[in-house]
């Protein structure tokens, strides 16, 4: 049960907002989106610790005051957002606070105890046909990554993960191998193995801050080494490649020694026709694309899914540096010259994009 000293204790605090606690003003009740805003916020704290949504304080601290809403539809509202837009169904508590400086209605989240929770992107009857996974962090809810996804759901099966950063990397072992790639001919049989053992000692690497001389200098002879493979044409020695490069592309120090020895043979290979989201974000970052968004339009007028998969992918899990304003207003006319029964899937991916760059507010 939540109580008004609870709240004199959070307003205390430098910092309102945490791993916790979300603020809202009362204000938020009447903007149009506020339950997908409020049902996004609900499922980032059930799948980290749970938390508390306090409707009534601003992002300061400060209260609205009164309350200018009906607290009875409110409840209602809230009931119909875990019954609608969140997956699967969960338990929660609501509670109306009167405190001395104003009102608060308290949305009481609990962690997940099985599979992660989800926010509904689109239903077709029952059926849900899109959603959405975010988690609670102490700059607020972000969008799952892969790797996070795979971590919510193994928790469920009791699976215990080491985390990379458990375990050091081998760096005897990995000058070992590329020395072996350096001097003596593999068939792609043999050569896959290698660079996978290659590839699981750069991982370990790759979740450090900090980095050694030695581990640079390792990377610099990597990839000077496997250069010519990136046009291999065995795709298999491609995608080991570009996962181990695609490591280090968003770390400053790596994606100069990346631009330098690799990006020429990227931008062939790229435009040859080979595009995965390894690929597309490795040369994203290194500058070929000017705006991720416009080939995001090619790819719908193209009524390209693949690709289009693999630019959103790129859009939404890295900073956005474009207006996401005028992108979603973009999309929003996309749409509209769509033939809703024809191009269904691809309203379906485009509605998407626009959901999880409104998350961004």
């Amino acid at each position: 049960m939540t109580t008004c000293e609870e709240i004199k204790k959070l307003r205390e605090k430098d910092e309102f907002e945490n791993l916790t606690y979300e603020l809202k003003s009362s204000k938020i009740l009447k903007e149009n989106n506020w339950k997908d805003k409020i049902a996004k916020e609900i499922v980032s704290f059930a799948n980290k610790n749970g938390g508390k949504i306090i409707i009534g304080l601003q992002n300061d601290g400060t209260f609205d005051g009164e309350k200018d809403y009906d607290i009875d539809k409110l409840k209602g509202d809230i009931d119909n957002i875990i019954q609608g837009k969140i997956s699967p169904i969960m338990n929660y508590n609501f509670e109306f606070l009167k405190c001395e400086g104003g009102d608060l209605s308290i949305i009481t989240v609990e962690k997940k105890k099985d599979i992660p929770y989800a926010y509904i992107v689109k239903r077709e009857g029952v059926e849900i046909k899109s959603r959405i996974y975010y988690i609670r962090t102490p700059h607020g809810r972000r969008l799952v990554t892969d790797s996070q996804l795979e971590y919510l759901f193994s928790e469920k099966k009791g699976i215990k993960i080491q985390s990379p950063k458990e375990t050091k990397p081998d760096i005897k072992l990995i000058k070992e191998y590329l020395d072996m790639i350096k001097t003596l001919q593999f068939t792609p049989k043999n050569l896959i193995p290698i660079l996978n053992r290659i590839h699981n000692q750069f991982v370990k690497i790759s979740h450090k801050e900090d980095f050694t001389d030695n581990e640079l200098d390792t990377f610099i002879n990597y990839v000077e080494i496997v250069n010519n493979e990136i046009l291999n044409k065995n795709n298999d020695i491609k995608k080991i490649i570009l996962g181990t490069i695609r490591l280090f592309v968003l770390k400053p120090k790596f994606l100069e020694i990346i631009k330098s020895e690799n990006y020429h043979n990227f931008k062939k290979l790229y435009e040859s026709g080979y595009n995965n989201n390894e690929i597309t974000l490795i040369l994203y970052t290194c500058g070929y694309f000017k705006r991720i968004s416009t080939e995001i339009y090619k790819a719908i007028d193209q009524k390209d899914t693949d690709l289009l998969d693999i630019y959103i992918n790129l859009l939404v899990s890295t900073k956005i540096e474009e207006n996401k304003y005028n992108i979603i207003k973009n999309l929003r006319i996309k749409i509209e010259n769509l033939r809703f029964d024809i191009d269904v899937n691809l309203i379906n991916k485009i509605e998407s994009t626009i959901s999880c760059l409104e998350s961004y507010q």
